[in-house]
Formats: C-alpha cells, sequence, structure tokens
C-alpha cells in the first residue's frame, strides 16, 4: 500500500489544482504565438512547460512574482527543464509601478528567444506584456497590439483589469501628441498614482 504524500506535497497539490485553478487551465489553454520569438500562456503545468520545451521554448516570464510557493516551483521545475525563468510581479488590478514596467521592458528585450510570457490566465498581465512586445519591439501600430487586450484572450475591458487600459490610454495620448516612444514615456512621464486619483 502506498503512503499519503507528505502534508506540503498534498498542500501544494491542493493549491495549484483547486485555489490556482489548474483543473481549468488543464482543460484550457490560452496559447498564442505572437511570432516566433514570444509566445503568450496562462499559467503551465509542470507537463505543459516540457511540452513548451520540445517545441523550442527557451525562456519562461511569469509576470505572477517569484516569491510565491507556486512561482517558487515553477522555477525549479524550470531548473530541471534547462529552461531560462524570470519572476517579476505585476497585478492584473493595479497600475505597475514604473520600476515594474521597465523590468518588464528589460526583460522582453534581454530573455533568450523563444520566449513563453505567462500571468495566471493568460488575459490581462499576459495581455499587456503582449501589447508591450508587439508595440515597442516589432513597431505594431499601438491600436492593432492592443489587440492582445480583447476577449478572445479572456481580457474583460469592463471589469477590475480594465486598469491596464487606462495605462495604455495615457500613453496613446501621449503618443499622439508628442510621438514619444513606450519605453521613453514609461522612464520620464508615466506616473501611475496620478492614473489613478
Amino acid at each position: 500500500m502506498s503512503q499519503p504524500p507528505p502534508p506540503s506535497a498534498a498542500l501544494a497539490w491542493f493549491q495549484y489544482w483547486l485555489k490556482d485553478h489548474g483543473a481549468l487551465r488543464a482543460l484550457w489553454r490560452n496559447f498564442h504565438k505572437l511570432d516566433d520569438d514570444v509566445w503568450r500562456h496562462n499559467h503551465p503545468s509542470p507537463k505543459r512547460l516540457a511540452r513548451l520545451k520540445e517545441k523550442g521554448a527557451v525562456s519562461v516570464l511569469s509576470l505572477r512574482g517569484s516569491s510565491s510557493d507556486h512561482s517558487q516551483r515553477e522555477a525549479a521545475i524550470c531548473a530541471e527543464l534547462g529552461l531560462n525563468f524570470r519572476g517579476l510581479s505585476l497585478r492584473a488590478v493595479r497600475l505597475p509601478q514604473r520600476k515594474a514596467l521597465l523590468e518588464l521592458i528589460a526583460a522582453l528585450r534581454d530573455m533568450p528567444k523563444p520566449l513563453v510570457i505567462h500571468c495566471k490566465s493568460g488575459a490581462d498581465r499576459t495581455g499587456l506584456a503582449s501589447v508591450i512586445y508587439l508595440h515597442v519591439f516589432k513597431n505594431v501600430p499601438l491600436a492593432e497590439a492592443r489587440e492582445q487586450l480583447g476577449m478572445r484572450f479572456i481580457h474583460n475591458p469592463y471589469g477590475r483589469a480594465r486598469i491596464v487600459n487606462v495605462l495604455l490610454d495615457a500613453y496613446a495620448a501621449a503618443h499622439e501628441t508628442t510621438g514619444i516612444g513606450f519605453e521613453e514615456w514609461v522612464r520620464t512621464v508615466y506616473d501611475p498614482d496620478a492614473l489613478t486619483t
């Protein structure tokens, strides 16, 4: 007769599959290629990470942070698979601080490709990162890049996560007036506190 798993393993299983909606993600994957270098995804399971590695992925960028249990497990799995891993903490319902946005831009620029970007559902934070990647690095017009924040990707522009649209609306207005690029705007103009008051 097999022994029950240790409590920490049972708790990790519960948190991933039930509390963190891993069971839903096992049935549905919000996976799309932006181009050959960057793919967007909801939080991949360990098996899915192995499949992504087989498909050629080299790096994983989690927008869920790096200190939580699930992020530490993911980092360990990526290390076992030989995937580069980086965790950045963004929130779906709060504007990111300037430093966090600049770290995201640097990660999109510098991480080895092909790169998989994910958050929990692959909708809001991943959508914002996808818009930034396409607009900043592929010169896709902002209006077209913003299609990455659509219902097709399960982004609800009317829910609490609409805050990412506030950020992009502010940049669009500045870009239209001055022609400023996104990274320069973040570095010199962006003020999340002013946009939320």
